[in-house]
């Protein structure tokens, strides 16, 4: 080599920046780090947002002694930033927790995960809150949509984040933060910050369903909120000379509102994911009557005998031929639990199974209650040490304990309390064979269904080190998931037409289920604001990305608000679960409720191939010009219905729909409402809590 070629070679290399920045991108993403690693670009280039700060990528919470939680920042952690190949990035930090970042581009998301291990001699590496947005460029117009109750959507985030103030309880100072956990109070672990332009999409892809948190922290700065950061958060409890490393996460600046994230999210769970067929009788029924036979304090509201003359009768004048049969025990309902006696004051299980006999002769469904994980502590399975050895312990070793107290008609019942539970851990194979057993007495009742309560909600977390699970077992949904899986195939076993149901939304459960009875589900009714906008309202998130999976609505109650109810719960393909005085009424007792019901169900049963047989898509295929109606779609092979209503004005509005590559057939619904034109565009009219269901045929 000559010298003129080493003079040019070296003024080459130094006309270069000494540290270059590592960027990632493909048609729609690009995410870029600077030497230092931070997060300087999380961009769209469809939509040209980017959500990056600036600033690093991790926080970690250790314990020292009696230190609790001593923060380490990644930005005072020496780090190596790397390209691995065109679309991988390394980030190596040392320090007494040294943690391995990789970053890929997949498509339309950005993919992280890390390995921390803690190389300390006397810590304990508790949380690691990853992968981070810090100072996250989020519009001021952002909504937040999380997975709460099968979707919420909060109009305001900014303000929904401020107003976490604590009091006392945390640095509010420093600090406030927005979090929930997932799977305890979040049915999917994913989360999505959307504004007109595009949405910021957050996901844990997690199979052993550990507790992650979703976390939004609103960092002070001379009194002033200015630093928000948004992040996944989990719990590895990691001691001197251990490691962890996560399972992905996905991070995905997007075009379009909480959809697309949906859509990533379902598409992420892949083959890992499958949503079981149900017996035919579930896939076809509009929902159930949900009673209560006896009560905790004692009181018959129903005796056997009135299973089929007074409850199946009631249900059948409206469209409901099912029951889900609650307090059918001796002991009444939230009482005795795991030993549900017979009702020898009736006849016991003989005459339980021949009144259930005669609700199948009129040609309905009986589904039968157990709760999955509630222990009567004053039964003789408690005291006498099963029970305690079962249940989910505290940090502190004692027992995790609930109270379910019941009104009668004075006060002190629910002043005093009267019943209290400890949690089974599903982390044992004790608690396998009690379910078993629950599934033996059902089937010898001869019912169509078993309901286990509680089941697809997250548990506490398990400190007991003597269960066949890690301490702290963070992955409780992992045992309670394998566990509802090894029940399904034992119900399966006895018989294939046998309905399995759990209560609560949750994606890792419902893979082994048949139906759900929802919980929290309290935006399908929207709370509302003076002005009439809601400050909570319900997004059909799961249902979206699930619609395989059959959930109810358990939100109407008694006689109030009825035809917006009924019609959203419809609209959104949820069963109506009735729910008449806290289970103590049938629907006779609200008569206006019932009329309404049997119209709505006769629309659902009319049209059952498209809305109980079919696939939800919520606004995917059409458009509507008013933005002042509701409206979602559903779809078979050849057609396509639009469910139209007016649910929130008080006067008649009008609006043209229009689906592509369809034709317009027919229009039915309830309530005074207009339609007009033909082919792929018409118009409606709809007055206040009118219900339209506008059906096209697909073209060929």
């Amino acid at each position: 080599m000559g010298k003129n070629t080493i003079f040019a070679a070296v003024f080459a290399l130094a006309a270069l920046p000494l540290f270059a920045n590592v960027r990632l991108e493909n048609q729609r993403l690009a995410v870029e780090f600077d030497d230092s690693g931070n997060l300087v670009s999380l961009k769209s280039k469809v939509s040209g947002e980017d959500y990056a700060g600036g600033q690093g990528l991790w926080r970690a919470i250790y314990q020292r002694n009696e230190l609790l939680e001593e923060p380490v920042e990644s930005e005072n952690v020496p780090v190596k930033v790397a390209r691995k190949s065109e679309n991988e990035a390394s980030l190596s930090y040392g320090g007494e927790f040294p943690v391995e970042v990789l970053c890929r581009l997949e498509a339309d998301e950005v993919r992280f995960s890390a390995k921390i291990s803690n190389n300390s001699k006397d810590k304990i590496l508790r949380e690691f809150q990853f992968p981070m947005i810090k100072n996250a460029d989020i519009p001021q117009n952002a909504q937040y949509v999380n997975s709460g109750g099968g979707g919420t959507l909060v109009p305001d985030f900014y303000r929904y984040v401020k107003s976490a103030q604590t009091q006392y309880k945390s640095q509010d100072n420093v600090a406030v933060e927005r979090y929930a956990p997932y799977p305890i109070n979040r049915t999917m672990n994913m989360f999505a910050i959307q504004n007109p332009k595009g949405s910021l999409y957050f996901a844990s892809l997690d199979r052993n369903y550990e507790l992650t948190l979703h976390l939004a922290r609103y960092r002070k700065a001379d009194g002033k909120f200015k630093y928000l950061d948004i992040s996944m958060v989990k719990y590895p409890f990691i001691k001197s000379g251990e490691s962890f490393e996560t399972a992905e996460f996905a991070v995905a600046p997007t075009v379009g509102d909480w959809r697309a994230g949906a859509r990533l999210y379902a598409r992420a769970l892949g083959k890992n994911f499958k949503i079981p067929t149900p017996p035919a009788f579930i896939k076809n029924m509009n929902g159930w009557q949900r009673m209560i036979m006896r009560h905790q304090y004692g009181r018959v509201l129903f005796p056997y005998g009135q299973l089929d003359s007074k409850i199946g009768k009631a249900g059948r004048e409206c469209g409901l031929d099912t029951i889900l049969l609650f307090g059918w025990w001796k002991e009444g309902m939230d009482a005795g639990y795991p030993d549900y006696s017979p009702e020898t004051g009736q006849g016991g299980d003989a005459a339980l199974r021949e009144n259930i006999a005669k609700v199948h002769a009129s040609g309905g469904k009986v589904l039968l209650y157990f709760n999955g994980q509630l222990i009567d502590v004053s039964t003789d399975y408690y005291k006498s040490g099963r029970g305690e050895k079962v249940c989910v312990k505290t940090s502190s070793g004692s027992p995790h304990i609930e109270r379910y107290p019941f009104g009668g008609d004075g006060t002190g019942l629910r002043v005093l309390g009267h019943k209290t539970f400890a949690t089974a851990c599903h982390g044992t194979d004790e608690w396998e064979r009690v379910l078993k057993s629950y599934v033996d007495r059902a089937v010898s009742l001869g019912v169509d269904g078993i309901f286990f309560d509680q089941l697809g909600s997250g548990s506490q977390v398990c400190w007991d080190a003597s269960h066949k699970h890690k301490v702290p077992c963070t992955d409780m949904m992992k045992y309670k998931s394998e566990m509802l899986g090894k029940i399904r195939a034992y119900i399966k076993a006895k018989n294939p037409n046998l309905a399995f149901g759990t209560e609560y939304v949750g994606d890792a459960t419902s893979q082994h289920v048949d139906f759900i009875h929802s919980c929290g589900m309290d935006y399908a009714i929207a709370k509302h604001e003076p002005n009439g906008k809601p400050v909570l309202r319900h997004v059909p998130l799961f249902k979206y990305a699930f619609p395989e999976v059959v959930v109810s609505d358990r939100t109407i109650r008694d006689d109030s608000d009825i035809e917006r109810r009924v019609n959203r719960c419809l609209m959104w393909g949820y069963l109506t679960d009735v729910e008449i005085y806290r289970c103590r009424a049938t629907i006779d007792q609200a008569p206006h409720y019932k009329a309404y019901l049997a119209a709505a169900n006769n629309l659902r049963a009319k049209y059952r191939a498209l809305i109980l047989n079919g696939a939800f898509r919520d606004r995917d295929l059409a458009k509507v010009s008013n933005n002042k109606l509701d409206f979602t779609t559903f779809e078979n092979d050849t057609h396509i219905g639009v469910f139209l209503t007016n649910s929130w004005l008080k006067k008649s509005e009008s609006a043209t729909l229009s689906v592509s590559d369809a034709e317009f057939v027919e229009a039915n619904g309830i309530g005074d409402y207009k339609v007009s034109g033909g082919g792929s565009k018409v118009g409606v009219s709809l007055s206040k809590d009118a219900l339209a269901l506008l059906v096209f045929k697909k073209n060929k």
